[in-house]
């Protein structure tokens, strides 16, 4: 079975779901994908491993791929969003010829442009996906807005390694060690990553609490000055993804304070290397992944004071508290892996080849 993803950005997450792929019975792979950006400068060597992969780095570098892509003849044909009109053109040519899945994460926020979205979408999605495959519910409402049959709808888009990870909380287990008194940020030093709100609200707890706990930050980005200097924070810089799980290893608590984030797969790590979470509203995956009280909090991602104070809950628990909370953050995390990943679009494909009729059935299909 021929399979190819026409990607953005490769990633650590990314590259863990497509090695359980690739290791299936009779998968042959072909990747396209966008060269890594400053903000995110993955190792290249950790994709080496893909034989067919073509790489590019402006809009002008895919004139070549509908050659390469129709050389390759996929069976199935993964294509992130529809925002790169290559990649669309693409979808479009070989409907009926593959079986295309779009993927999407965006959640239904009820904007202008999604209202809009939603009218178009019946004449532009139906040439260009078969179906969507979206991480969560926040983003299946959407795709159910766009016209995608429930049938039709994919989850589990997003899954760390979550092997590498879990070995960290299991490893903690064996040894009997407690969990670590660090808070952890992980991810873009960018305004949307809510890096304003984070320093803010950690100095605050820092100045009410007689033992605060040390915040870990590793990224890159605009706002790292942010972070310099500020007692208590130690920068990390940018992590490849083989050198995480053991930073992870040695935090108790993530943060994620954005103002936007359709889904948070750091979120995901975290819980599978046993962390607890505190996470904004606006982190999709907080959803599926963070039940208040149980493995962590949810906060309002304007909200300093409040997330200052769920801090300061967090590290008067004792050692027993955190323990459980930890157990269960690693239980939510079971829910998304690398290889229910695979599962997922192996066996929707064959739902499809095995039901003639399912394109035109309320099994797959879009509404008209």
């Amino acid at each position: 079975m021929k399979v190819a993803i026409l990607w953005t950005q490769l990633s650590g997450y990314l590259n863990a779901c497509m090695k359980e792929l690739a290791v299936r019975d009779n998968i042959d792979l072909f990747v396209c994908h966008e060269a890594p950006g400053k903000d995110a400068p993955f190792d290249e060597g950790q994709f080496a491993w893909i034989t067919k992969r073509f790489m590019w780095r402006t809009q002008l570098d895919l004139y070549s791929l509908e050659q390469q892509l129709r050389a390759f003849a996929p069976d199935i044909l993964v294509v992130a969003g529809w925002h790169i009109p290559a990649y669309r053109r693409l979808a479009k040519k070989l409907q009926s010829k593959c079986w295309r899945v779009m993927t999407m994460d965006n959640p239904w926020a009820a904007t202008v442009r999604q209202r809009v979205g939603t009218w178009i979408a019946p004449y532009y999605l139906r040439s260009i996906a078969d179906v969507a495959w979206v991480p969560g519910e926040r983003q299946a409402v959407f795709a159910r807005k766009l016209g995608f049959q429930q049938g039709a709808i994919l989850r589990g888009l997003y899954a760390c390694d979550q092997a590498a990870f879990e070995a960290m909380h299991l490893q903690r287990l064996a040894e009997g060690r407690p969990v670590p008194r660090f808070f952890l940020f992980a991810g873009r030093f960018s305004p949307q990553k809510g890096l304003d709100t984070l320093v803010r609200a950690y100095q605050a707890y820092r100045e009410t609490d007689p033992d605060p706990w040390p915040l870990i930050c590793c990224g890159a980005g605009p706002l790292r000055s942010h972070l310099e200097a500020k007692p208590g924070i130690r920068i990390e810089g940018f992590v490849q993804p083989a050198h995480m799980p053991p930073l992870f290893a040695a935090a108790g608590c993530l943060v994620v304070p954005s103002v936007f984030e359709p889904w948070a797969l750091v979120i995901h790590e975290a819980v599978s290397a046993g962390l607890l979470a505190l996470a904004s509203e606006k982190a999709g995956a907080a959803v599926h992944l963070v039940q208040p009280g149980y493995n962590g909090f949810i906060f309002d991602s304007q909200d300093a004071a409040g997330l200052a104070s769920l801090m300061s809950q967090i590290s008067a628990m004792s050692d027993s508290q955190l323990d459980a909370m930890s157990r269960a953050s690693h239980s939510l995390s079971l829910q998304f892996s690398p290889q229910r990943w695979a599962d997922t679009l192996l066996d929707a494909f064959h739902v499809l080849r095995h039901e003639p009729t399912a394109r035109q059935g309320a099994v797959i299909g879009l509404k008209s």
